[in-house]
């Protein structure tokens, strides 16, 4: 690597720490915990790139790209990793209860779904995404989040955004998630030259009103969601679990189209977001 392009990648890693440095400041978190994150991802991710290119993983090929010494690659490669909950499963159930044609109705809108029995509407709908989880530790999420209402006739879908309430886990998995791809939009759009580029655009004014912030979020809000839907509306068609006619084998490409919103005042930032 040039040494300017290399100043440039460490003075943008500097800007790109400093979200995340806040953040260890803001929840007590020292610099040793950093740098033995960092150790872990070095390891994993290069498990993966010597992986994808046919080699055997060794602990000596990992020492030598990541530079770590070799009792620490050992360390982190040898160690488990508990398994966590499959990531953005609300969301994509949220997602297929509002696309799949199992699940809505003639105008395309979320059904109310049968809920009592082995083989309910919602648990058929819960399992069209994951084995792993069970339907009840779903629904408890949804209610959790105020998602979902219980109705005489089943489950009514209550609110098409799922904004992790309460659950620290989640709601920094979905910021870790949304930086990744944020990370891979923007270096695509640097350095493949594309002829139809990543969508990558900000809205900003700075002298808003305060009175008005109200008015502001609610129309974020309203307008982001009517954006996404139709965005929903018009991927679903090419997506292989929603249309029978479709190859699966042809049909191996992940599309995302991701929004904020952030009203930043004075005294603290607030921010609002889905995914």
């Amino acid at each position: 690597m040039a040494d300017s392009q290399k100043t440039i990648i460490l003075a943008c890693l500097r800007s790109m720490l400093v979200p995340a440095i806040r953040l260890c400041l803001k929840h007590s978190l020292h610099i040793q915990d950093v740098i033995e994150s960092a150790k872990v991802v070095f390891v994993e991710l290069a498990s993966e790139e010597i992986e994808r290119s046919g080699g055997k993983v060794t602990g000596c090929r990992l020492s030598t790209v990541t530079g770590l010494h070799r009792r620490d690659v050992a360390r982190i490669h040898q160690r488990e990793e508990t398994k966590d909950t499959p990531q953005g499963l609300i969301s994509r159930i949220l997602g297929h209860w509002q696309q799949d044609p199992h699940f809505t109705t003639k105008s395309g809108k979320p059904r109310v779904l049968s809920l009592e029995g082995d083989d309910s509407e919602f648990k058929q709908l819960v399992r069209s995404i994951t084995h792993d989880v069970t339907p009840g530790t779903v629904l408890f999420e949804l209610e959790r989040i105020e998602a979902v209402e219980h109705t005489r006739n089943g489950l009514k879908l209550t609110s098409r955004i799922y904004v992790p309430k309460g659950n620290l886990r989640e709601g920094f998995s979905m910021l870790a998630r949304d930086s990744v791809d944020l990370m891979e939009a923007i270096e695509y759009n640097l350095f493949e030259d594309p002829k139809t580029p990543n969508l990558h655009l900000n809205t900003e004014f700075d002298r808003i009103s305060d009175k008005a912030l109200p008015k502001i979020r609610e129309w974020l809000i309203r307008e982001g969601s009517a954006l996404h839907q139709r965005a929903r509306n018009f991927l679903s068609k090419y997506d292989a679990d929603l249309n029978v006619e479709l190859e699966p084998s042809t049909c191996n490409t992940r599309v995302k189209l991701g929004s904020f919103s952030v009203v930043a005042t004075e005294d603290a930032t607030l921010s609002e977001g889905e995914s």
